[in-house]
Formats: C-alpha cells, structure tokens, sequence
C-alpha cells in the first residue's frame, strides 16, 4: 500500500483529495495544527504538527518513513490568501504570506527529499501554485500572495533539477478559481461553472503521483477551466 504525505487535508481542496486518495487504496499520513480538526478515517494517520516549525516538520518525514517504510509521494495544500496592491501591501503581509505559502513547503520538502533520495523508487511531490504567480496582470492586486506562490514554484523546479537522475519529481498544479463554499460565499456574483471543482483537481493529483501521469515531467500544470 503506497503511503501519501498530506497536509491541508481538512481544507476545501483537501477534504477532496483526501477522499479520493483513500478510495484509490492509499495510505495517508495527514498533519493537522493542534487546536485544528483532527482528521479520521481508514488507513488514515493524523499526526498534529505545526509546519512553522522546521524541527517539526523533519520529525514528522521521519516517524512517517520509520514506520511505513517508504513515503511514496506527498501532497502539501496548506496555504493562504491576501488581497493588495504593491502600493498598499507593507512587506509584513508579504512575509506572512512567504511563511504560510512557502515556508511551510520548504520545510518538509527538505527531509521528504532527503527521504525519497534514500528510496530506490524515488517518489513524487504535488504542489499548489496559483495564476497570480504566473500572470503579473492577475498578481498586481494580490502581491504578497503571487510572489509567495512564486517561491513555490522555482522551488519546484530546484526540486527537479537535484532529483531528475533519482525519479523524484515536483509538479506543481495551477488552479484558477477552486469551487469551494468559502469561494461561492465571497465571489456572489460569480458563476462557479467555470471555475475548479476540488474533486477534479483530487483526481488530476491523483493521476500525477500514481496514474499515467507518473511520466509527465512537466512542473506546472494550469487547471483553469473557463476561469
């Protein structure tokens, strides 16, 4: 039974993903923050970790691959949002949004790297990206968060430029607007049939780390929809 990294679980996204993961026949190691829902389910694992905390965050590779072996793949959803101009955006929301969007990342990337190199399969990482970090037009009115979520994506690429010889591989996937309740609450007047279903977006991860899209060698993958 391949064993799965998941952290965000609980979110809009994730509740997704976990599903679908589960359903596939996976195991799943899912962080959650203490105070935070703990998530249950079979074949599930929760382990309560704070990601802020890079000794933490090594434990958690550690304990996981000491006792399933091997961790196949992982997919890190934890994250956030902010609205603001470059003219209105004082570096302390841009630090936030770095610590929340990418330090989290980096964090557990550096020991889940160093695991899946010691693997002789190696494994596969899925990222979340964000259009805004792509398309400076969309970015200029969220700027703390599209240049967070421009790390992650160079980080991405780091990944795979040091793991191409040993079958490690980082895509990171690109949604345009999630169909979520907390979305649906704060875009009223949009229409939600162009956006990104969660389950969709569980199955694209899916078929990345354990479907045909095992092959794809691609960093970035847009699912915009009509978004």
């Amino acid at each position: 039974m391949p064993t799965i990294l998941l952290t965000g679980g609980t979110g809009g996204l994730g509740r997704a993903v976990t599903r679908t993961l589960l359903q596939a026949g996976h195991r799943l190691i899912a962080t959650y923050e203490a105070g935070h829902e703990r998530p249950t389910a079979e074949n599930l694992f929760p382990v309560e970790a704070n990601l802020m905390d890079e000794a933490r965050c090594q434990e958690v590779v550690e304990a996981a691959a000491a006792e399933h072996g091997s961790i196949d793949a992982a997919v890190l959803l934890v994250g956030g949002f902010a609205m603001g101009s470059l003219a209105g955006t004082e570096y302390a929301a841009v630090e936030a949004m770095i610590r929340l969007n990418f330090q989290t990342t980096y964090q557990l990337l550096r020991p889940l790297l160093a695991q899946m190199e010691r693997q002789p399969a190696g494994g596969r990482i899925v990222l979340i990206g964000a259009r805004p970090a792509l398309l400076p037009e969309a970015g200029q009115y969220m700027v703390a968060y599209a240049l967070s979520k421009g790390l992650v994506l160079h980080l991405a690429e780091l990944v795979n430029a040091t793991g191409t010889d040993k079958n490690i591989i980082a895509t990171v996937i690109v949604p345009s607007t999630i169909d979520t309740p907390a979305n649906r609450q704060a875009m009223p007047d949009a229409d939600p049939h162009n956006w990104v279903s969660p389950e969709d977006l569980a199955e694209l991860i899916h078929f990345v780390t354990f479907g045909p899209g095992q092959m794809l060698r691609e960093p970035v993958l847009k699912a915009y929809n009509q978004a």
